[in-house]
């Protein structure tokens, strides 16, 4: 355990953060699960509502969908821009793949 004040704070700040941080880390890991499994399937809707946003008759997302996460890991400094750009574009060309199949 720590004695100084700063490293106490220090300790503290880093338990918020990885509370955080696995918390978008488990959303993005279960949102790519599905959309692989929904890839493997070879079933396109399933596939394209786990990727793009989920909207209600209002117009108001209702589920985050994986595009959505990726840039909010991006914004939050999770992940580099330059990761999050190559996750969606590989996404998207795996989305693709399945249409033209």
């Amino acid at each position: 355990m720590p004695i100084i004040k700063s490293a106490k704070k220090q300790l503290r700040q880093n338990k918020r953060n990885k509370a955080k941080n696995d918390f978008y880390k488990a959303l993005y890991t279960e949102a790519r699960k599905a959309f692989e499994s929904a890839i493997r399937a070879g079933d396109i809707t399933a596939a394209k509502a786990v990727f793009f946003n989920t909207k209600d008759k209002d117009g108001k997302n209702t589920k985050s969908g994986l595009q959505s996460i990726i840039d909010k890991l991006e914004k939050k400094n999770m992940i580099h821009a330059n990761n999050a750009a190559r996750k969606k574009s590989k996404f998207v060309k795996m989305l693709k793949g399945l249409e033209q199949a």
